[in-house]
């Protein structure tokens, strides 16, 4: 996952390289803490993979990039979980709402988004998954796995409703 560091475009091109350049930095794992400071030297490998699993760089062959990148303010990207979270939170509550109220009688209770319990519960899977991916939960070869079972179940709600 890339970081991104707003940076003010009246920077020149070569500041802004530089920045960039420095963002990217490369250093030794054995270097990645300063014992001076009270760091022990031999926790500098799980510090590394701490800042990796957090997304703020990768380790190749022993040494840690940082993967930071600047741009303009108006090119930052918008945190998809920002968009996801909540929406997962309202299928999930609509969920609830509308499993409450099924009977065999009536399987498909009104809800608010109008649509069968089957096409809800669909929608609830790939917001989830997508969330899932967002977080770290799942990688991207999970995410990529099961992203087309999720959507063809999906499709064949919405089919089964529209047809």
């Amino acid at each position: 996952m890339t970081h991104h560091v707003a940076v003010s475009s009246t920077l020149s091109a070569a500041a802004r390289e530089a920045l960039a350049d420095f963002l990217s930095a490369s250093r030794s794992v054995d270097e990645i803490v300063n014992p001076d400071r009270g760091w022990p030297a031999e926790a500098t490998a799980s510090i590394a993979q701490e800042l990796v699993d957090a997304g703020y760089g990768t380790i190749t062959n022993g040494t840690f990039t940082l993967d930071i990148r600047p741009v303009a303010p108006q090119q930052l990207p918008t945190d998809a979980l920002d968009e996801l979270s909540p929406a997962l939170l309202l299928i999930d509550h609509i969920v609830e709402r509308t499993n409450r109220q099924r009977s065999p009688e009536k399987p498909n209770p009104d809800n608010v988004l109008g649509t069968s319990f089957a096409v809800l519960l669909q929608l609830q899977n790939v917001l989830r998954l997508a969330v899932y991916g967002r977080q770290g939960r799942l990688n991207d070869e999970d995410v990529a796995r099961q992203l087309p079972t999720v959507a063809i179940m999906l499709a064949r709600a919405i089919r089964a409703e529209v047809a």
